[in-house]
């Protein structure tokens, strides 16, 4: 697979959504005033923006623009013609190599999708946040699950890309509940998935529900471990996973403040490191034996810092619970992505048995 065309992304306030969106300022959405919403030369100064920056780093020279934030088919009707006929030039003028769209359920029932296609549409972001009928209806969702899966299918059949968003950790969800609506979702074959642990922004139901102490949010600890058995699983069905955790000041237009919930810079890495740890640690139990003092682990260049871990915890934790003296890491382009080999010793590059052909080529 050739390298995707860099991200143009364009945000649409989250005040235009369907009922139950966990980032809409309750009482200003009602209103759906006094927010700006993209102009089409927005749009153009966007992509120049993008397609600039990658030209000038030997990249791309066109992109993906993309919507993200609110339902872009709850938008008046004059505002949303403009801003897609706007994203349609970019396309036809060659800037652009495809248009992805943030859709709701109901919108993806509903909207043309080849009228969407013809303009040059590939993919759609999905906010599904979960499957779970108690869950939905504490969020103020006005319908049950089965839309979600309906509007992925539909997605799948019209061969338009499908990317969901799970959030985990939302009012009477549980660890359970929330694999669960990964569970359910993987039968409708997205094509990927952002997985967003739940949030209390302040202006939001869920900030309301946080200030009244009706509703505690995850910590840290538990949205790591929710999150990485979704993307664990997502991952085993081949379903990418597009993000890990919300960065408000980056994906909503409003910023608003994070009041409470497992917030961090980055908590993809924390979640692909315990992950990689665990591989290790299994991997490590196969291979062990009593009196070796170091192990070499053989890892993707793009996986070493998932196995190290946060300031090498995972290295320290390993030869902590095995007793070790040495962890000596590898990177070998050779070595499939997310995968892992574990050798008594310190060993070299050079002295790392090959892999078969055909793993060989799973890496490539």
């Amino acid at each position: 697979m050739g390298r995707r065309a860099p991200i143009a992304p364009v945000v649409i306030p989250h005040h235009f959504c369907a009922a139950g969106c966990p980032y809409c300022a309750e009482q200003q959405r009602k209103l759906r005033g006094g927010f700006e919403l993209p102009t089409a030369e927005d749009i153009r100064a966007c992509v120049r923006r993008v397609l600039s920056r990658s030209v000038q780093t030997g990249g791309a020279e066109a992109v993906e623009l993309a919507f993200f934030g609110g339902d872009l088919w709850q938008l008046p009707r004059g505002p949303r013609t403009e801003i897609l006929d706007a994203a349609e030039g970019e396309v036809r003028g060659g800037r652009a190599v495809s248009i992805r769209l943030t859709l709701s359920p109901q919108a993806v029932l509903r909207a043309p999708l080849a009228e969407f296609q013809a303009r040059g549409v590939r993919a759609v972001e999905l906010p599904i946040h979960s499957l779970n009928p108690g869950v939905l209806r504490a969020l103020g969702v006005r319908h049950g699950p089965k839309l979600g899966l309906e509007a992925v299918g539909r997605l799948h059949r019209a061969r338009v890309r499908s990317i969901v968003h799970l959030t985990p950790g939302l009012p009477l969800s549980s660890h359970r509940s929330a694999v669960a609506s990964a569970e359910s979702l993987l039968k409708a074959r997205p094509t990927g998935a952002r997985v967003l642990p739940a949030l209390a922004l302040s202006g939001t139901r869920l900030g309301h529900f946080y200030e009244r102490g009706s509703w505690q949010p995850m910590t840290i600890g538990h949205a790591t471990a929710t999150s990485k058995h979704i993307v664990r699983r997502l991952r085993e069905c081949n379903v990418e996973i597009v993000r890990v955790g919300l960065q408000p000041g980056f994906d909503l237009a409003e910023s608003p403040e994070v009041l409470a919930g497992p917030y961090h810079q980055d908590l993809r890495l924390l979640v692909e490191s315990e992950i990689m740890r665990e591989r290790a640690c299994g991997a490590l139990t196969s291979v062990f034996s009593f009196g070796t003092r170091a192990f070499s682990v053989v890892v993707h260049p793009q996986d070493e810092g998932n196995l190290r871990g946060p300031e090498n915890c995972n290295v320290r934790s390993l030869k902590s619970q095995f007793r070790l003296d040495q962890i000596h890491v590898l990177a070998h382009d050779e070595q499939p992505r997310g995968s892992l080999r574990c050798f008594p010793g310190k060993l070299s590059i050079q002295e790392v048995p090959r892999l078969p052909a055909r793993r060989r080529a799973r890496a490539s």
